[in-house]
């Protein structure tokens, strides 16, 4: 018996109006239900990875906005079941975060069906200088299934005497007052990657994925897939450094080399449709990112 991923699914913006974390995770999630044959009525639990959101919306919890779009149970039914929404901040290891604690209330049987999405976008059209992510949605459909071992271990280590090389934070910025009540300023969202951020990720990352394997009793040599997020930069000299097969990482392409929260998911999804996902037997997840917090995963076909 083991959690298993049953469909994904990825968005990115294809018109003005399909822009913001809100709308691609609604979309991401509707393509993924519909790939399942699935009502949003059976999703039990709905959990949100997202950092970046549009007009740096925080509260309400942004998947329950999501919830409430999809239309999935938003009054508790008949028998007193309803859907669970709530939203996890853990950075680029977003996506691992929200798996284990699917894992833990699937295999309870607490819930029979979770939902993880993840989205990130500029807070405006005003404010999208320099933001360094690719605008993205994605979501994840998890399961118990009584014939695959699933995800079989899970790792969090963080850094904190390094939380400063990356972080995320709004800024007042001042200007002339132009008119009557004009507040003379505004906050802008600025996300802060410092000098040796990318090296000292790959480090940490390097070690303690190299103990997680040793741990787990797996070598080099027998992970088949390797999803390292969250960008191709660390995905091949992780791979290198652990001695992994350079076959094996997963690449999201051009397009969504840049995604942040949704990375995980956008490279499992393209290992699901070119057939790599099918063909592995031990797929190993890797991320890191702001705290410096390392996340790693083993799942097992």
């Amino acid at each position: 018996m083991g959690v298993v991923i049953e469909t994904t699914a990825v968005a990115v913006p294809t018109s003005p109006a399909s822009h913001g974390a809100r709308r691609l995770a609604d979309t991401a999630a509707r393509h993924c239900l519909h790939e399942a044959g699935r009502d949003p009525a059976t999703v039990d639990m709905l959990v949100n990875a997202g950092v970046y959101r549009e007009r740096g919306l925080g509260e309400p919890a942004l998947a329950a906005l999501i919830q409430e779009d999809l239309e999935a149970n938003p009054t508790p039914r008949e028998d007193g079941h309803g859907t669970f929404s709530f939203d996890i901040d853990n950075g680029a290891c977003g996506f691992l975060t929200g798996v284990d604690v699917l894992r833990g209330f699937l295999l309870s049987g607490a819930i029979e069906v979770g939902m993880l999405v993840a989205s990130d976008s500029p807070p405006g059209p005003l404010q999208t200088r320099g933001f360094p992510f690719a605008e993205s949605g994605a979501a994840a459909v998890l399961l118990r299934d009584p014939h695959e071992d699933g995800f079989t271990a899970l790792r969090f280590q963080t850094f904190p005497e390094y939380a400063a090389l990356l972080e995320g934070v709004w800024e007042w910025r001042a200007h002339r007052r132009v008119r009557p009540g004009d507040p003379g300023g505004s906050n802008r969202l600025a996300v802060l990657e410092r000098p040796g951020f990318r090296g000292r990720a790959l480090d940490c990352a390097h070690d303690t994925t190299a103990r997680f394997l040793a741990d787990n009793g797996v070598s080099a040599g027998e992970v088949d897939l390797l999803i390292a997020t969250p960008e191709a930069g660390f995905a091949d000299p992780l791979g290198e450094r652990l001695g992994i097969d350079e076959n094996v990482v997963v690449h999201v392409g051009e397009r969504l080399i840049r995604a942040h929260t949704a990375a995980p998911i956008a490279a499992m999804d393209v290992a699901r449709r070119t057939g790599k996902w099918a063909e592995a037997h031990t797929i190993l997840f890797v991320s890191a990112g702001s705290g410096i917090t390392v996340a790693q995963a083993l799942y097992r076909r």
